[in-house]
């Protein structure tokens, strides 16, 4: 866990951090399926 710090001072909870993280590793899925404009570039042929 390299969040430790965020946990000093009270200032994140442990829940907040493991939402926050969940909640973007959605967005990482939903980029990942998807084809990135230069792969469709280089590998759509017309």
């Amino acid at each position: 866990n390299d969040h430790e710090f965020l946990l000093k001072g009270e200032v994140f909870t442990k829940d907040v951090i493991e939402y926050w993280l969940d909640w973007k590793m959605e967005e990482v899925r939903a980029i990942d399926s998807r084809p990135h404009p230069h792969e469709f570039e280089l590998y759509y042929h017309y």
